[in-house]
């Protein structure tokens, strides 16, 4: 968790009358891969020239660069926010003109030639036709169907599953309680528990199932729910890392012939969203499974890959 130092004067920096520990605990109010984005940022903000603390009109310059070289406005946003988090944990002055920056930023999207990239919704006929894929008499394939499908119907980041323990699980006779010790947008620890229902009977893949299947076959009654299987078909004792669920996901795309269609990891989360939206359930029935805290970011998760499908003008 370590703060890129400031690099001039010490003794003329604010910041000095922040403690380490107060630095300390405003980075530790992010998450982790925020930290890795944040640190990796401003090392790249200091490898172009910039200097620490930086001002409105250095920092603007630096952006134009980098759209010139370039980056993707998405990028450039992330560079912004990493440079004010910076001036905000060294407890610097904050940018003065921010118009100038702002109209930077305006010019870098209208002037961007390369529409924005949003990860295609998996819908529930696709899920199904990944789990197909899977030999369920496999425990690896099983695992895979229970994470694919938990992913979905749960509509979670994969970090989320990734982090699940048995201990924050509740059974139900309508499906499973899943308590979120820590999530993107809960960092504080709320408390936040989401439903898992059954599945209707007469679809062929339900997630309470296999993820009861999965636990017992594994024989998995504490710790990680999510972990890694041997060649020799035995699981391991710490949760399944990153990139195992990635090349999981792949490894069921290609099987599955839906490689081709560009499925990411955030996938099945935009699955879920679309899915429900399409099938008549409001905003805020899928903010209570999501849990987004606005509904306007809700909204842009939503795929609609027909754009004669559910039209408001079908009349």
């Amino acid at each position: 968790m370590q703060v890129i130092p400031y690099q001039g004067n010490q003794d003329s920096l604010p910041g000095l009358c922040l403690t380490v520990s107060a630095r300390k605990l405003i980075m530790a109010s992010l998450a982790p891969s925020t930290i890795r984005a944040f640190q990796s940022d401003i090392r790249m903000f200091l490898r172009r020239g910039g200097t620490l603390p930086s001002t409105d009109t250095e920092i603007a310059n630096y952006l134009t660069r980098c759209f010139e070289d370039g980056y993707k406005p998405n990028t450039l946003k992330r560079q912004l926010c990493s440079l004010r988090r910076w001036h905000l944990v060294m407890n610097c002055p904050t940018l003065g003109n921010e118009q100038m920056i702002k109209g930077v930023m305006r010019g870098c999207a209208r002037l961007n030639e390369v529409p924005v990239k949003r990860a295609p919704a998996l819908m529930r006929d696709d899920l199904h036709q990944l789990l197909n894929s899977l030999d369920l008499s496999e425990l690896r394939d099983l695992r895979d169907a229970a994470m694919f499908c938990l992913t979905f119907y749960g509509a979670f980041r994969y970090s989320e599953v990734l982090n699940l323990r048995v201990e924050h699980l509740t059974w139900d006779t309508r499906g499973v309680l899943i308590r979120l010790a820590r999530s993107k947008t809960n960092q504080e620890g709320r408390h936040e528990v989401k439903a898992i229902h059954h599945a209707d009977t007469s679809l062929p893949y339900c997630p309470v199932n296999l993820l009861y299947r999965w636990l017992q076959a594994a024989h998995i009654q504490r710790g990680a729910v999510f972990r890694s299987v041997s060649l020799g078909g035995r699981p391991g004792g710490s949760k399944l890392s990153r990139t195992a669920f990635q090349n999981a996901l792949v490894r069921g795309l290609e099987r599955s012939n839906l490689a081709s269609r560009g499925f990411s990891t955030h996938s099945m989360r935009a699955g879920l969203i679309t899915e429900a939206h399409l099938r008549g359930k409001s905003l805020e029935q899928i903010q209570r499974v999501t849990g987004h805290r606005h509904l306007s970011t809700l909204t842009e998760y939503i795929r609609v890959a027909d754009p004669f499908e559910n039209s408001a003008n079908d009349f």
